[in-house]
């Protein structure tokens, strides 16, 4: 015998015949599911990463919305405040009653101000001007501070630029009481209304 012949036992044929309709069956639904998982699956990693995509983007975009509504709203906040500081300074009509105000504080805290000088600067355009009072006041200690400290608390957009003090007589420093003070005070004024 120069060949091997191996032959199956005819029983082993049959049982392999009953389960060949079930191999086939197994073979196609393997087949189906490989064909199935390539055509629909590259599709869907493809719509995946779309959808990934545009989730980012409209994910930056309403960031981005939202700095920009923050970025509004206090825009319009520091508009409010700026139109509410503008409406609160005097205007330039305002200024002599101004300072008729500033010596009416100095005579209620018993303090003497014989004398006011004024500059206002020139106005351009509708923009604020700042206007300087100078002046001495006169008294005693308390009343001096009396008088500053509701300088300060009486009008917001008043600014104390200079301030210094000397005692009134200067030959006679031990019992002198009475002190200098050359205060020079600046407000922000607005333009007159048409």
């Amino acid at each position: 015998m120069t060949s091997l012949d191996l032959k199956m036992p005819i029983a082993v044929q049959a049982s392999l015949r009953r389960f060949l309709p079930l191999g086939l069956v197994t073979l196609t639904a393997v087949g189906c599911a490989a064909v199935v998982y390539v055509v629909i699956r590259g599709p869907a990693l493809s719509r995946l990463e779309q959808a990934k995509t545009a989730y980012q983007s409209a994910k930056q975009t309403q960031d981005q919305l939202h700095r920009t509504r923050a970025f509004q709203e206090k825009a319009r906040t520091a508009q409010q405040q700026v139109e509410d500081v503008w409406k609160e300074l005097p205007t330039q009509n305002e200024f002599a009653s101004f300072a008729m105000a500033i010596s009416e504080v100095g005579r209620l805290e018993h303090v003497s101000i014989p004398g006011m000088a004024y500059h206002v600067e020139k106005a351009e355009g509708s923009l604020p001007v700042k206007a300087t009072l100078t002046f001495k006041a006169t008294g005693d200690y308390g009343a001096i501070y009396r008088f500053i400290h509701r300088l300060e608390m009486t009008e917001p957009y008043l600014v104390i630029e200079s301030l210094d003090a000397a005692r009134l007589d200067k030959s006679d420093r031990a019992s002198s009481t009475l002190l200098v003070f050359n205060v020079k005070v600046a407000t922000f004024l607005r333009p007159n209304s048409p």
